[in-house]
């Protein structure tokens, strides 16, 4: 997992070190995805699992849009870890091809193992269109679940294939805690996306 997370970083670090005057992809998409790669970190040990999902980002003002999610995963041994996530966000540009954006969800956790957790997340980052159909982003937030809590990052990259088709690889860590007990969720997600 470490060598995905340093590759997918590096690879959009670079594209942005190369940012030039290209056109950004529209506010609005459906994404289904596969996660090719995800791992729970505890202090007890990994756990790994693969899984799928789906989402999406829906304009419904002139800069405001509603965000949703679904993912699940089948970990090793423990079974399915599904999360549902909706929201609010709003993007405004900082300059040519450089948006900011935050973003407001409600997020629920669900397990095979019994857990169901409900919470928030807060986000903030940089959309950067990229030469000639790239566009990279990041982000940094805050998620709380019941007792958890702790900062979620994400990076990502998608060429714009046509103006209404995308390919897009992210990667989101999720770091959570509670009094001593540490928690990182690692997903690595490879998917595509229709543009509206």
């Amino acid at each position: 997992m470490k060598h995905y997370q340093s590759g997918l970083c590096a690879l959009v670090l670079s594209a942005a070190a190369f940012h030039a005057g290209a056109q950004q992809t529209s506010v609005g998409h459906i994404d289904g995805y596969v996660v090719i790669d995800s791992e729970i970190e505890t202090r007890g040990g990994d756990l790994e699992g693969d899984g799928f999902g789906t989402k999406g980002r829906f304009l419904i003002a002139d800069q405001w849009f509603l965000t949703a999610e679904y993912q699940t995963v089948d970990y090793d041994f423990v079974g399915d870890l599904d999360q549902l996530r909706f929201g609010a966000g709003l993007t405004a540009p900082l300059r040519q091809n450089v948006n900011m954006v935050g973003r407001l969800e409600y997020i629920n956790v669900d397990s095979d193992g019994g857990t169901d957790d409900d919470g928030f997340g807060v986000h903030g980052g940089l959309e950067f269109g990229l030469a000639p159909q790239f566009t990279a982003h990041g982000s940094i937030g805050f998620v709380q679940l019941d007792d958890l809590d702790g900062p979620e990052f994400l990076v990502g990259l998608r060429y714009q294939a046509t103006p209404q088709i995308s390919i897009f690889g992210d990667y989101r860590m999720t770091q959570l805690s509670d009094r001593g007990f540490d928690q990182d969720i690692n997903d690595l997600r490879l998917g595509a996306g229709y543009h509206f």
